[in-house]
């Protein structure tokens, strides 16, 4: 007989996990079969758990570095999130809810590439970001800022 899993954590809610585990599977599945549009509820709702998520704060100096670290790891997880949102907005031509996803990505990388907080390049995913706000905005007739994000672009790269 197996031994059941158990989840441990001080600071994250073990029932978030699972449900983000499910809501994850659920999008795969939608998503494989080309319903892009039916996943967006779900993806939204993997946003709502892990903008909702709170972080266990030291006491006092200890594990300060530790606490930084798993910050900003569940920033990128947050930010991961927001584009996946903002792609599915995307591709069923929601610019609107594209663009307010993606800004929330954008920001979040921004400031992590800013402080230097991050192990690894985030470029691939700005760039990413950045080309589709480009085309957003486009679309939406937002000539100025499609513009804005290009020179943003041409500054990253």
């Amino acid at each position: 007989m197996p031994t059941p899993q158990q989840l441990h954590s001080s600071s994250i809610n073990p029932a978030n996990l699972v449900e983000l585990q499910v809501l994850t599977q659920v999008v795969a599945q939608l998503q494989s079969n080309e319903d892009i549009r039916g996943s967006i509820p779900y993806l939204a709702k993997i946003v709502q758990i892990l903008e909702n998520q709170k972080l266990e704060k030291p006491k006092g100096d200890q594990d300060k570095l530790g606490y930084y670290k798993q910050y900003n790891q569940l920033r990128l997880v947050q930010a991961d999130a927001h584009a996946q949102l903002a792609e599915a907005y995307f591709k069923t031509q929601q610019f609107i809810s594209c663009e307010s996803s993606l800004l929330k990505s954008v920001k979040i990388w921004e400031k992590l590439v800013q402080h230097g907080n991050v192990t690894g390049d985030l470029r691939p995913q700005l760039t990413q970001a950045y080309i589709q706000l480009q085309e957003s905005y486009e679309a939406m007739g937002k000539a100025q800022l499609a513009q804005h994000i290009e020179n943003k672009l041409a500054r990253l790269l």
